[in-house]
């Protein structure tokens, strides 16, 4: 049945309108002095020949085909053309030369083609290399059938076609058809580097065709996944590649081979790939910049953002030659997520809580803590929530600070979703529910929150381990930390063994040596000398050995609290330097101190009374639990061993009240001496470590500190060594 769908008038109009499209071309390049002409066909009489008719089929006379150019792996018509009478269909038009600083999207330059059809898309590509003047001709020949019939087809895309006629410029297409076949014929693509004939193909395209772009792109593809990086780096930088597909093809895989490593390495690679000497061009040197902004922006690998800012910051936002909407593009970018990169300090959030006070992160000082952006409204959030709940609700590994921040401004939503989605038992999980109902901070652009959810983990030092991560990367990321953890302890295990081998003096000095050796061999690394020693200083501290807490205070009087500088984490340095101050309080082995307190009848007592006798100090709070609890077992030892020491509790509060009525409520139990120090007069806080409470003491008869910071299991062992003395 003929087609309707072309008349002589259509070819007409098609002819009219290519006309137009020459003339547009050529008036808008006036300044622009052509090197030569392209003559480009495409025969397709044999396919009228297969079809039958030449008014039926996809290339039927009068049908439209359009030549279309590649830009930075884009496609852009630069000329259209019909099929004639004859079955042929003929692009002509000028050839200029390839300059980069212009707009020449719309004029045949040096790069790659792509002769297209509507309804078949791509029926082949071709290259164009400058050569002979700038002249360029070249005839394809299109052919669809059976595969049978004995004759040699080359296979490039969708479409059988026979070997193109040889015209005076046509051994860099020949060659670029061939390696078409040999890919089809190739079964694992990445193997075609091993083929002997893509190594005969490439040895005739540098020996025919050697500086064209299908000698590139055939060099490229046979080595595209043996060869470094570096090998790359003129083929890159040559900006004819501006012009083709494979261009940044070549590209994204120097920068894919980037994306698992550190971010330092990742920007090494940038710089060395934007200051080669070789890319010297303008507007290669701003395409090139933002493909690596862009490859990293958007990568779903944690960190790559990082190198984003980088190149962003270093390479697009102040650069010229980048088009304003891609600079704005870059700074947008830069903006929303430079302060909350991966190891950067947690920027600060001060938001009211529930109850209309202020909080901040830096509350949240502690192992781990999380920042947890949600909307009541939000669908994701619907999902992620319970998830999220349901992981802190098992969570045993250490204490977990949790922020949630709420991003609506709605307060009765607010409360209402905290009521329902936050409800946790779990000890080791900390919450705090802020939000900035009255928009009075800046919390979306300091955390680039333009969506929900959004969590970020924090370590220890408030600097930012997770961004953007959800709970099933939380769970890994955190048990990632926990196996880290436990391989420290048993690293630290094999340095600091359980079982003494030599007496305590000497044991405590070796520990102390390890201590300086461990310091010593992360010297260099500021980040692994942080971890190693507060693992070690946490290892020791927790240990019941005499060696081991001495070496405790060592590394914390040393290398913490003596390298303040060094650190961080302010309430660690901080907390460090108030337990070391207490451990020193009276030490194992020292001359306790005795100081002048007051009973419960308001007399003077000393506290080291009476002379010549075995002591146990008991110091306790009347608002501690454990102190409480500990009281029957504490009576019950105090009966057994009451002949080999005496027993003296100490209230270390100022309110007198308080202590009299605790007194009377438990006379039951607390049957031994009492005292305490009346107003502070005595500076018992400053002499003995009770910052922390219950708090046990045994003194020898010479007054010396035998024990300290015991519970009442070891003491009741200490009495009954003494008592079998």
């Amino acid at each position: 049945m003929p087609d309707k769908t072309r008349t002589p008038a259509h070819s007409l109009k098609g002819l009219f309108l290519t006309a137009l499209v020459f003339l547009f071309s050529a008036i808008c390049s006036f300044a622009q002095k052509p090197s030569g002409v392209y003559d480009i066909r495409l025969d397709c009489s044999d396919w009228f020949k297969y079809q039958n008719s030449k008014h039926f089929g996809d290339f039927a006379v009068g049908r439209l085909v359009y030549l279309k150019k590649y830009s930075w792996g884009k496609l852009v018509t630069i000329d259209s053309a019909v099929v004639n009478k004859k079955g042929i269909v003929s692009f002509k038009g000028l050839v200029y030369p390839l300059d980069l600083s212009k707009d020449q999207n719309n004029l045949f330059t040096s790069g790659q083609y792509q002769i297209y059809h509507p309804h078949w898309e791509k029926v082949n590509n071709f290259f164009y290399s400058p050569s002979n003047g700038g002249n360029f001709k070249e005839t394809f020949v299109l052919y669809e059938g059976s595969n049978n019939g004995g004759n040699k087809y080359l296979q490039n895309g969708e479409v059988w076609r026979k070997k193109p006629r040889r015209d005076k410029y046509g051994p860099e297409n020949d060659i670029y058809l061939h390696s078409c076949q040999l890919m089809d014929s190739v079964s694992e693509y990445g193997r075609m580097g091993y083929s002997p004939n893509f190594q005969v193909l490439l040895q005739k395209a540098k020996k025919e065709a050697p500086n064209s772009l299908a000698a590139i792109y055939l060099s490229f593809k046979v080595r595209d996944l043996g060869a470094g990086a570096e090998d790359r780096m003129a083929d890159i930088a040559d900006e004819r590649l501006y012009y083709t597909e494979f261009g940044k093809q070549i590209l994204d895989i120097f920068l894919d081979k980037f994306k698992l490593s550190t971010e330092s390495v990742r920007n090494m690679a940038i710089d060395y790939l934007m200051e080669n000497r070789y890319l010297t061009d303008p507007k290669m040197r701003a395409a090139t910049a933002m493909e690596c902004f862009r490859r990293y922006s958007s990568s779903i690998v944690m960190g790559c953002e990082g190198s984003a800012v980088y190149v962003a910051e270093k390479y697009i936002i102040g650069n010229n030659d980048i088009s304003e909407k891609d600079r704005a593009e870059a700074a947008w970018f830069d903006t929303v997520n430079k302060g909350t990169l991966v190891g950067a300090k947690a920027p600060e959030l001060n938001l009211k809580d529930t109850a209309g006070v202020e909080r901040s992160v830096s509350e949240m000082m502690g192992d781990y803590s999380i920042i947890y952006f949600y909307s009541d409204d939000c669908n994701h959030c619907k999902v992620e929530t319970p998830r999220f709940l349901e992981f802190l609700d098992n969570y045993k590994f250490s204490p977990l600070n949790v922020m949630t921040v709420y991003t609506g401004t709605d307060a009765n939503a607010w409360k209402e979703y905290v009521k329902e989605n936050f409800a946790t038992i779990n000890p080791f999980v900390n919450w705090l529910h802020v939000a900035d109902i009255d928009r009075e901070s800046k919390f979306p652009v300091d955390y680039g929150v333009v969506s929900t959810p959004k969590m970020f983990l924090l370590d220890h030092s408030l600097r930012i381990k997770g961004r953007g991560i959800l709970t099933p990367t939380l769970k890994i990321m955190l048990d990632d930390e926990e196996l880290k953890a436990k391989q420290a302890v048993d690293y630290l295990s094999v340095i600091f063994p359980r079982e003494l081998s030599y007496p305590e003096d000497v044991e405590t000095e070796l520990r102390k040596h390890s201590v300086d050796q461990i310091a010593e061999g992360t010297a260099g690394n500021i980040e692994s000398f942080r971890e190693l020693i507060r693992h070690t200083y946490m290892f020791l501290m927790n240990s019941d050995l005499y060696p081991d807490q001495e070496a405790a205070a060592y590394t914390g009087e040393k290398y913490i609290c003596g390298m303040r500088e060094k650190w961080e984490d302010t309430v660690f340095v901080h907390n460090v330097c108030d337990a070391v101050s207490a451990y020193n309080k009276n030490k194992l082995g020292s001359k306790a101190t005795n100081l002048m307190l007051y009973d419960v009848a308001g007399f003077p007592i000393e506290l080291l009374s009476p002379e010549g006798e075995y002591k146990v100090l008991v110091f306790y709070k009347t608002t501690c639990g454990v102190c409480t609890e500990m009281l029957p077992k504490l009576f019950e030892i105090w009966n057994k061993y009451r002949r080999a020491a005496s027993f003296t509790a100490i209230y270390v509060g100022q309110d007198e009240t308080a202590w009299r009525k605790y007194l009377a409520q438990h006379e039951n139990f607390m049957v031994w001496r009492q005292l305490w120090d009346k107003d502070a007069l005595a500076g018992l806080a400053k002499k003995y470590d009770i910052e922390t409470t219950p708090h046990i003491y045994i003194i020898d008869p010479e007054d010396i500190v035998i024990a300290k910071d015991i519970d009442t299991a070891d003491l009741e062992e200490a009495l009954k060594i003494i008592c079998n003395k």
